[in-house]
């Protein structure tokens, strides 16, 4: 008995262990790359895309299977089975026109509609045509979900309450949506408790495993994204801003914790919402944050130098928190001031300017430099006093440029007639409105540091040995703080509200403009202790993005500081094959509805469904609804049902290919089972990849099986994406959780994992919460 199972992932790794059991069965595998716990298992395997069909179909010819089974839903999309039934080759596994069971929610919700099947949503979909509709119809139904119609790889559903909070907000997602789906549907949103139903059939019958509880988010206790106060703002590549403020296209600054360096990145997400409840305030003379209770933080421990990654609310005793990072940048080698058509159509020559020159001279410009254009004069001023220790280092700083200079003792002032340098400096506006080029903030520490050191001759002064600078304009001070931050230094912003001020050179006073300061600290980390950290209530809005190396700079109060941001996790079944908030009846409710499903797919479309109908359901007040089907077993629910199943898993593929599955009972062992997921640090948007990782003695009653790995001659590396399931399988759900606690720890590396799938807390919390549903 030869079998061809295609898929790459643990769901398949634990298809393939179910099939090993069988000693008369002979594994061959199509993968996409080389999972080590498939190919472990199987007798012969090739490595490919899935929509390499000719592949697929030579590799195929080439084993002669007496039949396949296919995994994901990217080659059932693809028309594998269709492919496969053209050379002779039966499979368990819908063919392209019945996947749209997931492929198409449209097709989903019309298949119900039509046959009038109960547990169906209000539901409609919308064009670019009919987009304009979208608001009657939200308006209408109250809360929404909104989904692509078609695949997007668990990631294109977002929901009102957690992705988003607006109407407006919906509509936005819809429009971004129609970019690149031909339509999208939106559907009212459902209050209760979820649970997955995966059924087998042969199109006839229909057999249901026992019911699984799926949590997706990363992090303990189903918390979403972890955020900020509304008034924090995020480092961009056009200076701080609000979360509310960034555009789709901004780029942020980031920091990995892995080498400490920072970059800019465009956000895989941006978050805005509204938020009550508690949140933290780390409050400290060099930091200021507000963040919710589950946000990430980085911390190194004071006394082991270690580094870890907790929740904001886990943080206890001593520790550090990062200020700053490790900038490289790169600069120019020349500063080019491009030749300039004058009047009478003459033209002037072009300058190239050492850059650490040009660098120098922004820098005593920016402090002390204006300019004076018209139609008669082009000039560039630069105020100093002849007296001013720095007065020899501004003549050779100025000297170093191609253009000449003089000096006015009269009114303390260089001055450089150029019609091309004012054209240069015009953009930099009055002294309240300047601001750091970009090719200076993007250039190398040793650049920056000659800008600074120059700005500092000129608006900038030294108090205890600590530098500090100066300026009227927000914008500028703002671009300083940002430099000093990528020499690895700390510094804190503060504003001078004289409302006059004496001028050093004439002695008169004159009204004053706001002032801002910014003092270098030496520090690029900061210590803090329990003093330093309170729970407030809060209302408001709350924002953050994820990014791919999981922490930005972010600042409030004018004190920076690097913080974090933010698939399924696992899952668990039960030794009496319900779930603690389930009872038989809705069980048998989905069982029912699935049953009629699969009888309405073969009226519409005149074709046996044969293969796995995984229901997504949620218990309601008003009953059981369904929310969507997958047309293949889910990751990770199949390792809660496939390890426990006593039949034998080729003879179940064989009776649904043959359409006798209702001559068989397939049975399953009373034992409960628990499902973690060991994942990268930073996941699911922004996973550290190529981090070497191992395991060690897996513990008794517990299993691995491997997903998102990689497999090289030196071992196994993360990819971007879960890396391990781990299962435990006890007579007790509480044993098995504690099994699958046990099994996390052989997997050693940059990972993470949620310690409370299983745990009683959580199911305590998932039976009130359905009371509370059921009770309204």
């Amino acid at each position: 008995m030869k079998v061809l199972l295609i898929g790459n992932g643990a769901r398949e790794h634990a298809i393939a262990e179910a099939f090993n059991r069988n000693k008369n069965a002979k594994l061959f595998s199509y993968l996409k790359s080389k999972n080590p716990g498939i190919i472990s298992l199987s007798g012969g395997f090739e490595i490919g895309n899935y929509n390499d069909l000719e592949k697929i179909k030579s590799y195929a010819q080439k084993i002669k299977p007496d039949f396949a089974f296919i995994g994901p839903e990217d080659p059932l999309n693809n028309g594998v089975v269709d492919l496969l039934k053209s050379i002779g080759i039966s499979s368990v596994g819908p063919t392209k026109n019945l996947a749209q069971l997931e492929t198409s929610k449209s097709f989903t919700r019309n298949i119900l509609k039509k046959y009038k099947i109960k547990g169906n949503a209000k539901f409609e979909f919308f064009d670019k045509n009919n987009i304009k509709d979208v608001k009657k119809f939200i308006d209408s139904i109250g809360k929404c979900v909104v989904k692509p119609d078609g695949l997007t790889g668990g990631k294109g559903v977002k929901v009102q309450g957690d992705h988003f909070q607006t109407k407006k907000e919906a509509l936005d997602y819809c429009s971004e949506v129609l970019q690149s789906h031909s339509s999208v549907i939106v559907e009212e949103k459902f209050k209760g408790e979820e649970f997955s139903l995966q059924c087998l059939t042969d199109g006839k019958a229909v057999v249901a495993t026992p019911p699984v509880q799926d949590h997706k988010r990363a992090y303990a206790d189903d918390k979403g994204p972890n955020c900020y106060s509304e008034d924090t703002e995020i480092l961009t590549e056009k200076g701080w801003k609000t979360f509310d403020k960034l555009n789709r296209d901004d780029k942020v600054m980031t920091y990995n914790p892995s080498n400490k360096i920072l970059k800019v990145e465009k956000p895989l997400r941006v978050y805005w919402m509204k938020y009550k409840g508690r949140m933290l305030h780390f409050k400290h003379r060099e930091l200021d944050l507000l963040v919710t209770l589950n946000h990430r933080m980085l911390i190194k421990n004071r006394k082991t130098k270690k580094e870890k990654i907790l929740d904001a609310q886990k943080l206890s005793g001593e520790c550090n928190l990062y200020l700053s990072g490790i900038w490289k940048g790169k600069s120019l080698k020349v500063y080019r001031i491009k030749e300039f058509d004058y009047k009478f159509g003459r033209k002037l020559k072009k300058y190239n300017i050492n850059f650490s020159d040009w660098v120098k001279f922004m820098g005593l410009f920016l402090s002390e430099g204006y300019i004076f254009d018209n139609k008669k004069e082009h000039r560039v001023f630069i105020c100093q006093s002849p007296t001013s220790r720095h007065f020899e280092e501004f003549k050779k700083i100025l000297s170093k440029l191609p253009f000449k200079f003089f000096y006015s003792p009269k009114d303390y002032k260089f001055r450089i007639n150029s019609i091309q340098l004012c054209k240069v400096l015009s953009e930099y506006g009055l002294s309240h409105e300047k601001f750091v080029p970009n090719y200076i903030k993007n250039a190398n520490r040793k650049n920056i540091e000659e800008f600074l050191d120059a700005f500092l001759m000129g608006d900038g002064s030294i108090h205890n040995g600590r530098k500090r600078f100066h300026s009227g304009s927000k914008r500028l001070i703002d671009d300083i703080q940002e430099l000093v931050m990528k020499l690895r230094r700390s510094s804190i912003i503060t504003l001078d509200k004289r409302k006059t001020m004496l001028n050093p050179i004439n002695k008169k006073y004159y009204k004053a403009n706001p002032v801002y300061s910014l003092e270098i600290k030496p520090e690029n980390e900061v210590g803090i202790r329990k003093k330093d950290i309170k729970k407030i209530d809060y209302i408001g809005y709350i924002g953050c993005v994820t990014v791919s190396t999981g922490f930005v700079v972010v600042r409030r109060n004018n004190r920076v500081a690097i913080s974090g941001n933010t698939g399924g996790m696992g899952s668990y079944s039960c030794e009496n094959h319900l779930l603690p908030f389930l009872t038989k009846k809705y069980v048998e409710e989905g069982l029912e509805i699935t049953q009629k499903v699969a009888e309405a797919l073969h009226k519409e479309t005149g074709e046996y469904y044969r293969g796995v109908m995984y229901a997504g359901f949620i218990v309601t007040k008003e009953g059981i609804k369904l929310l969507e089907y997958n047309a293949r077993f889910g990751d990770p629910e199949t390792m809660n049902i496939l390890p426990i199943m006593e039949t034998d898993f080729v003879d179940v593929c064989e009776a649904i290919i043959n359409q006798n599955l209702n001559k068989i009972k397939i049975k399953f062992q009373n034992k409960a089972t628990v499902c973690k997921y060991v994942v990268p640090e930073g996941y699911p948007d922004n996973p550290v990849k190529n981090e070497k990782i191992s395991v060690g003695k897996i513990p008794k009653d517990a299993r691995l099986y491997y997903a998102s790995v990689d497999q090289k001659d030196d071992g196994l590396y993360l990819t971007s994406s879960r890396a391990i399931g781990c299962l435990g399988i006890a007579d007790s759900l509480e044993e098995a959780e504690r099994i699958a606690e046990e099994a996390t720890k052989s997997v050693r590396g940059k990972v993470f994992h949620r310690e409370d799938i299983g745990t009683k807390k959580l199911i305590e919390k998932r039976i009130r919460h359905m009371k509370e549903i059921l009770s309204k």
